[in-house]
């Protein structure tokens, strides 16, 4: 059985700043002008933060197993929508838990704390048609067809608060 991983403020775990960093360098910034001591201060960014941009991690037995952002301009060609659910992952061992779905809800409460209206996202398109029917499942809706960070087709979906 397992058990289900604690969805953490960012601010309550900094030392995982580096760990959140790497992943997000490693999965989506690799090929980009980009530094990895970049995202290591954006993140640290992030734990001391109190509206956008902000970060949590998930955490099993000490051990970060996830991470989501909310965040503004992220995707740059749409910069007039915001705030985005941004750099959603969990560690492959760790999925199908929930874990995702608690990282997704951590940001849609905080995003209605913070009186935002909707919450945006876009799609990854190395898993496009996945992730497409698992944000439809958990109340996401399509907004429209975009180009991401990296000039790919994309879809953009918005959650209403």
């Amino acid at each position: 059985m397992f058990t289900m991983a604690a969805i953490k403020p960012l601010s309550e775990c900094p030392d995982y700043a580096p760990v959140l960093a790497y992943w997000s360098y490693n999965l989506w910034y690799r090929a980009r002008p980009i530094d990895y001591d970049v995202l290591v201060k954006s993140y640290r960014q992030r734990a001391r933060n109190t509206g956008v941009p902000l970060a949590w991690a998930a955490v099993d037995e000490s051990m970060p197993v996830g991470m989501v952002s909310l965040k503004n301009d992220d995707l740059w060609t749409r910069k007039d929508l915001n705030p985005w659910l941004a750099s959603l992952y969990v560690v492959p061992e760790f999925r199908k838990r929930g874990i995702a779905e608690g990282l997704i809800r951590a940001v849609t409460e905080r995003a209605r704390e913070l009186m935002f209206g909707k919450v945006y996202l876009f799609l990854d398109a190395r898993d496009e048609a996945h992730l497409e029917e698992y944000y439809h499942r958990l109340g996401w809706s399509y907004l429209e067809d975009g180009i991401d960070n990296d000039g790919l087709p994309t879809k953009i979906f918005y959650f209403q608060l």
